[in-house]
């Protein structure tokens, strides 16, 4: 049963388009980019104070890469274990500030330090553009970890939705480079199969905040016309052999088109022998984790992950 505060949140969405919002995907991407980032600075519960945040830029295989480093309260002294984090949005929306309460959080709960990274967009840097720039924010941030306060041999990548899908990429090319890749990595409803639709993709297509056009809108954005949907950038789950991959933390939710192929993807770690921790917030929709100005099940989440990634660091 979908809990009450999704399902009040998804009633005001509904009669804010009655009421004559134009939805996301009838919009040119630059218009609707600019109206969703602010509604998503809006729907994140109040930023909880940190030790310091601090932002900066880095050389990046299309430019600079900006980025957000939070260093929580009453943090350890020297370089502290280290969450790098994609935001999520379809690859076509989200900042550095959608997500910055949700990364403070991470940071405190954690006792962790959390560098968000604010990748290339498409449809102006379409695929795969996003995930060449998480690879390279892994490995700039792994190379320089004195200069960023970071332990190089305890550095996690995460991300929600896109940016989960970004964070499991990135342990995959990692790992076939032979390069050392993350310690941990923190995947919350990741699209990890964009080969076919997931009877979750069919159930959830309408009516739960991230429908079929919606995901429709991001994709023509984000993946050139005739684009090899089994490539692993695009999705991981298809991956011959995951062994070798990093310890997990996976989250899905009851009702968001994407929870089949998270799921299959923690099913996979594990049937590895990789440990992860799996967890399914049943009754709440895709967005959850960082809506958490409304649904309190995102704040739980949030602390859950911060935790397993603190046990896992010994934090």
């Amino acid at each position: 049963m979908l809990d009450a505060e999704a399902r009040m949140l998804l009633d005001l969405m509904e009669k804010a388009a009655q009421d004559g919002r134009p939805k996301l995907h009838t919009l040119p991407y630059a218009v609707g980019r600019q109206a969703v980032d602010k509604m998503s600075e809006d729907s994140e519960a109040d930023p909880p104070q940190v030790d310091e945040a601090i932002d900066g830029d880095f050389a990046g295989p299309g430019g600079k890469i900006r980025f957000r480093r939070y260093r929580p309260q009453e943090a350890a002294a020297g370089p502290l274990p280290t969450l790098i984090y994609y935001h999520g949005g379809g690859f076509v929306i989200g900042t550095l500030e959608t997500h910055d309460s949700t990364c403070r959080r991470l940071a405190n709960k954690s006792r962790c330090q959390v560098i968000s990274i604010d990748y290339r967009l498409s449809p102006e840097h379409p695929f795969p553009a996003p995930t060449d720039d998480g690879a390279a924010a892994f490995r700039h941030i792994r190379d320089n970890a004195a200069s960023f306060g970071a332990d190089a041999k305890r550095l996690a990548v995460g991300g929600d939705s896109a940016g989960g899908a970004i964070a499991a990429v990135v342990c995959q090319v990692l790992r076939d480079s032979g390069e050392q890749g993350p310690a941990f990595q923190m995947l919350i409803y990741p699209a990890t199969d964009s080969s076919k639709q997931s009877a979750s993709r069919v159930a959830f297509a309408e009516g739960y905040f991230l429908t079929k056009d919606l995901m429709d809108w991001f994709w023509k954005a984000y993946v050139p016309a005739g684009t090899d949907l089994t490539d692993l950038r695009l999705s991981p789950l298809l991956a011959k052999d995951v062994k070798g991959l990093p310890p997990a933390f996976v989250l899905t939710a009851g009702y968001d088109p994407l929870r089949d192929e998270g799921r299959a993807y923690a099913d996979r770690l594990i049937d590895a022998g990789i440990k992860t921790t799996y967890v399914n917030y049943p009754g709440t929709i895709h967005g959850f984790f960082s809506l958490t100005r409304f649904l309190s099940q995102g704040l739980k989440a949030n602390d859950e992950a911060a935790a397993v990634m603190a046990a896992h660091f010994g934090m």
